[in-house]
Parts: C-alpha cells; structure tokens; sequence
C-alpha cells in the first residue's frame, strides 16, 4: 500500500462517526392509555416525557395506566411549558403521541399502538 492510501485509510479510521442526533418526546396525561411500552420503544434514542394536564384539581386517584407510565419515564415536570409549546407546534391532538426529531425535521404519531422503532425506521 502507498504512503497516501495508507495515511488516507488511517484518516478514515480516527474520523469520529457522524452522530445520530435523534430525540424522541413521549406525550402523555392521568387519562391517556398506559405509554409505557412507548417510552421503552425507542432503545437508546434520548426520550423526554411531556405530562399534558389539563385539570390539576380532578380529585381522582391515579389510574394503574398513569402510574406505569410514571413509573417508565423515570421523572417528569408537573408543569411543563417547553413540553406543551411543543405538542402545540407538533399538532398533538391524541394521546398518548410521539415524536421524533432527526436532523431538524420532526415525524410524529399518536394514539395506544404507537411503537418507536416503528416511528425510527419512517424517519430515516
């Protein structure tokens, strides 16, 4: 192998790979069915959960759907203004929804059968 192939080819193999900047929003409330097979769904793409409430006085005791959603996503804001500009500009009208961004562009989906490897392989 010659000098250049040989610096070219070591060049090709210290470059750093080209980042999947993919992020993933699940959205969901106390009386969307359970998201949390949704949140799972997404592997190893960053997935940040967006509590929309409408009525934070209801009363009632949290359903079991509620609570395993809670229990996926780990830790959610009660009061998320970024999360509900964003529903706004995705268009969310059901949930639970999602929605994957990649590369700047934004690919949602909603409703209970909603699958995130799903959503990953329509956005490539």
């Amino acid at each position: 192998m010659n000098p250049l192939t040989r610096g070219l080819w070591l060049l090709a193999l210290a470059a750093p790979a080209a980042p999947d900047d993919a992020e993933a929003v699940v959205f969901f409330s106390p009386d969307s069915p359970d998201a949390s097979a949704l949140l799972r769904s997404f592997g190893d793409v960053p997935v940040r959960a967006v509590l929309l409430v409408e009525d934070y006085a209801t009363g009632r005791e949290p359903g079991p759907a509620y609570l395993a959603t809670i229990r996926a996503a780990g830790s959610v804001k009660a009061a998320d203004v970024d999360g509900l500009a964003l529903a706004r500009k995705l268009g969310i009208r059901e949930l639970p929804a999602a929605g994957l961004r990649r590369g700047g562009r934004w690919h949602v989906a909603a409703g209970a059968g909603v699958n995130g490897k799903e959503l990953m392989a329509c956005s490539r």
